[in-house]
């Protein structure tokens, strides 16, 4: 089972796609897709999650914990999906705080 695994640092109100160029971003098969999207305590993230034409999450406000803190299965999985081969799998990140901030993005893919 894949796992994609991503840490990225946002400056004040920069927006990333951690995904983009992963191995994974187009599914080779069908699979059931679990993320989990973190930012570091304190900051102020809002995420867009996409599965295919599936719109998981629409930009909004998304959970903190401490970079310390591994991100725990199934806990930390908020978000799942099944997706079919050749689907993209997307997440964009937005600093909304104007301070910049640090997002954990992890994608655990099941295939079917």
């Amino acid at each position: 089972m894949p796992l994609i695994k991503e840490t990225v640092t946002l400056a004040a109100n920069e927006t990333a796609n951690p995904l983009q160029g992963s191995q994974y971003e187009y599914l080779p098969w069908a699979a059931a897709v679990q993320f989990a999207i973190l930012a570091d305590a304190g900051d102020v993230i809002r995420a867009s999650v996409f599965s295919g034409s599936d719109v998981l999450q629409q930009e909004s406000q998304i959970d903190t914990k401490p970079v310390a803190d591994a991100i725990q299965f199934p806990w930390d999985y908020n978000l799942e999906d099944v997706a079919m081969a050749g689907e993209r799998l997307g997440v964009t990140v937005t600093d909304a705080s104007g301070l910049g901030g640090v997002v954990r993005v992890a994608v655990r893919i099941t295939p079917l």
